[in-house]
C-alpha cells in the first residue's frame, strides 16, 4: 500500500509538471498569423518583381489551412519555408545569388538586430537557443553603434539564422527519446 501511495504521488508531479512544460513548446494563433502575414509580405514583393512564386503560394494556402485545426508549429514552418522561397526567388530575379543582406543604412541594421532578438528569444522560450547567437547580436549592436551598418546587418542575420534553425531544432526534437534497443538498470 505505501508503495502505491508513493507511485500515485510521483506519477501525479510528473503529470503536473509535464502540463506546465507543455505550454512552452506549444505555438500560438498569434504567432502562426505574424508568420503567415510575414509570408505573404515577401510573396507579394517577389511576385512584383517577377519571380516564379507558384509553389511559395501554395505553402501559404496550406499554412492558413492549418490555423482552424490550430496546428500552429506547423503553420508557422510552412510560412517560414515559403518566405525562405519568397525571399530567394527575389534575389535570384533581382540578379542576386542571396537575398540582400545588407542595404547600408542605420534603419536596416536596427531592424536586423530587431529581428535577430525576436528569432533568440523564439528559440530560447523551446530551449533551442544556441550558444553564440546571444553574443552576435551583441557584436552586431557594437558594430551599428560604430557606424558599420553593413557589418552589423550581416552579422544580425546570421543571428537571425541561428535563432530559427534552434528554435526549428528543438521543435524537431522535443518528441525524440532512446530507441527501443536502449534499455536501463533498475
Amino acid at each position: 500500500m505505501k508503495i502505491h501511495r508513493y507511485t500515485a504521488g510521483f506519477l501525479a508531479v510528473t503529470l503536473t509538471a509535464m502540463l506546465s512544460m507543455t505550454s512552452a513548446w506549444a505555438a500560438h494563433r498569434s504567432d502562426a498569423e505574424q508568420a503567415i502575414a510575414e509570408a505573404k509580405a515577401a510573396h507579394d514583393k517577389a511576385a512584383g518583381a517577377g519571380a516564379d512564386v507558384t509553389e511559395s503560394a501554395t505553402l501559404i494556402k496550406q499554412a492558413e489551412d492549418l490555423i482552424p485545426s490550430r496546428q500552429y508549429t506547423k503553420a508557422i514552418d510552412l510560412a517560414n519555408m515559403a518566405k525562405k522561397q519568397d525571399d530567394f526567388a527575389l534575389s535570384k530575379s533581382s540578379g542576386g545569388g542571396a537575398p540582400a543582406a545588407a542595404s547600408g543604412s542605420s534603419a536596416d541594421a536596427e531592424k536586423a538586430i530587431a529581428d535577430a532578438e525576436a528569432a533568440r528569444k523564439m528559440a530560447a522560450s523551446v530551449g533551442g537557443e544556441w550558444r553564440d547567437t546571444g553574443k552576435m547580436i551583441e557584436q552586431a549592436e557594437d558594430l551599428a553603434k560604430a557606424g558599420e551598418f553593413d557589418k552589423a546587418t550581416k552579422l544580425a542575420n546570421l543571428a537571425k539564422d541561428q535563432g530559427e534553425l534552434g528554435y526549428a531544432q528543438a521543435m524537431h526534437e522535443k518528441d525524440a527519446g532512446f530507441p527501443s534497443y536502449v534499455h536501463f538498470k533498475q
